[in-house]
């Protein structure tokens, strides 16, 4: 092709207008909404102080989104109890899109901090986590179509190239979750053989790749898994065929992400991609191998199923005043009913704050690894009772009777042997805690699984405080932390001479949270200071950043294990 002059000004144009396009889009804003629990819209962000946002191969991102406190959609995201009408806050659970230059970072928030510093400014820091987090709650049972009492056989394990293996253990473990009785095909990441398989209402699904098509693609893997997540099973595979989990949540408008999807707007679409070339040329010669396809300090609740108890936090009206705090010249303060209200305001003694609020983590909690007590000893005295009784009945023929009992006693104890190995810890060997509450509060889109490892028997004392301690550690909570000055209004002082003193409860209103609303935390540490230019000042700190154990969780603990080894001592004997 020939290129006239007359033809360079146009080319010239055109590359310009190119080059002026391109850097339109390096510098536009990213499109930064917020949705709830169910994944409707609640606001495009306008007004963000600062943002920062990382992308981790096959790990978690971390994003950060800081907004001034009076911003509607900082207030709407402080609101976690749904205390204040006007958020409209139904759920628990916020989302997140970021859409920059065809990348989407989406993620769920991990926790808000309303953060007031020295000079009276006063932000709200949303910390998320990326999607991929929801890889990491998925757990891989040995058996996903049996019941969480019978896990046969031991270890799920599946052999075959390593994109359509691991999407095929994730899309097993999908379908217990979703409760499905769908019959599962030949290839389970065939799409043409999904038939009638619903997937509309799945928070979570997996991009189909047949094995046929990933035979030629990426090497061969043996995957296995005994009741760990889906991310620390797949973590050697995908670094050893250098292949990249991509996840990116499904909105309305967006491409479909393959051909007749029929997904809810806000699903996570999670795929494996092989971008570095690792494995071009490998072989097809292979098969595939299948095994066992009123106050507002915090109270504590029982769940709707009675079973274990849970952190609720309640609205705390003003108090009223007992009638000891209307005797003139009283110092101190009742627990039952604590007076003390710092009020974060200009004539108030607080010098800095923080407020940070978490949901829920996980909706079910799963916990165990051996059988509970006498189960595997029962197994193996049934065998061995099988034996006895059928070399009773050989022994008796004439002439061979005694020579046939040998035999059957020699060979009844390899097939206790082999049964032993086979059944030991399958029966009765796990257990799990589905909290309808908690997934309710959520929302559609949640975190699904937490494995408690604090106990390893299930259907033991044990078990049970276990997986009530996993329900405590995946709790919706906040902490309280600030700092005031000694006698603003409030004197700080012990043995009668001051309002209230180390250890006793103190409240609080927070500027950026719903109006009216005071929050009730202990005095964690005081400070008294002073020097040759300054009077002896006190400091005090309400609440601390640490998490604290379930309470009881310790003696309850040592109470569960004596509990437990008498039974194992009862069984043995």
């Amino acid at each position: 092709m020939t290129t006239f002059v007359s033809d360079l000004p146009g080319i010239y144009s055109a590359a310009q207008a190119g080059k002026a396009q391109r850097k339109a889009q390096r510098f536009a804003r990213p499109l930064v909404r917020l949705w709830d629990g169910n994944w409707v819209l609640r606001g495009v962000c306008g007004a963000e102080i600062s943002a920062d946002f990382h992308w981790t191969l096959n790990d978690t991102g971390v994003g950060i989104l800081v907004l001034p406190y009076d911003y509607y959609l900082a207030q709407w995201a402080m609101d976690i109890y749904g205390d204040d009408p006007r958020t409209g806050r139904t759920t628990q659970n916020i989302h997140i899109t970021v859409d920059k230059d065809g990348a989407r970072w989406d993620g769920r928030l991990e926790k808000a901090v309303l953060r007031t510093d020295d000079q009276g400014v006063t932000t709200v820091e949303l910390s998320f986590l990326h999607s991929y987090e929801e890889l990491k709650h998925i757990i891989c049972w040995s058996n996903p179509f049996l019941v969480d009492a019978v896990q046969f056989p031991r270890e799920f394990m599946l052999a075959g190239p390593s994109i359509w293996v691991l999407k095929t253990a994730l899309m097993m473990n999908l379908l217990r979750l979703q409760g499905s009785s769908w019959a599962v095909p030949s290839d389970p990441m065939d799409s043409s053989q999904w038939g009638n398989l619903d997937m509309s209402q799945w928070p979570i699904v997996i991009k189909p790749t047949t094995y046929a098509a990933d035979n030629l693609v990426s090497v061969w893997t043996i995957f296995g898994s005994r009741f760990k997540n889906w991310h620390d099973c797949a973590a050697g595979t995908l670094q050893t065929a250098e292949l990249m989990v991509q996840t990116r949540r499904w909105l309305q408008g967006d491409p479909l992400p393959w051909p007749g999807a029929n997904l809810r707007s806000g699903c996570l679409v999670v795929d494996i991609v092989d971008k570095s070339g690792f494995t071009a040329g490998q072989t097809s010669q292979r098969h595939d191998v299948w095994s066992g396809l009123a106050p507002m300090w915090e109270t504590y609740q029982k769940n709707a199923d009675g079973k274990f108890y849970d952190q609720v936090a309640l609205p705390l009206p003003d108090p009223n005043a007992p009638d000891l705090y209307k005797k003139p010249g009283y110092l101190g303060t009742l627990p039952t009913n604590p007076w003390v209200v710092y009020r974060q305001n200009d004539h108030c003694g607080i010098q800095t704050s923080q407020f940070i609020v978490q949901p829920s983590n996980a909706v079910q909690v799963v916990t165990g690894g051996h059988s509970a007590p006498g189960v595997n000893e029962a197994i193996s005295s049934a065998v061995q009772f099988v034996g006895f009784l059928l070399g009773g009945i050989l022994g008796e023929a004439p002439y061979i009777g005694p020579i046939l009992s040998a035999v059957t006693e020699g060979a009844f104890e390899v097939i206790n042997t082999i049964v032993m190995a086979l059944f030991t810890d399958t029966l009765l060997a796990w257990q799990s805690h589905y909290d309808s509450d908690r997934a309710a509060a959520s929302g559609w889109s949640h975190y699904f699984e937490h494995f408690e490892t604090s106990a390893d028997r299930a259907y033991t004392l044990g078990a049970l405080l276990s997986m009530g301690e996993g329900m405590w550690k995946t709790r919706t909570h906040h902490t309280h932390k600030l700092t005031v000055a000694n006698g603003q209004p409030y004197l700080i002082g012990d043995a009668g001479q001051g309002h209230f003193f180390l250890g006793d409860r103190v409240g609080s209103t927070v500027k950026g949270m719903p109006a009216g609303k005071i929050y009730v935390d202990q005095v964690t540490e005081l400070e008294l200071a002073w020097s040759r230019n300054a009077s002896p000042q006190w400091q005090i700190t309400l609440g601390t950043d640490k998490d604290h154990d379930m309470p009881f969780a310790q003696s309850m603990r040592v109470m569960a294990d004596i509990v437990d080894e008498i039974m194992s001592l009862a069984v043995q004997m």
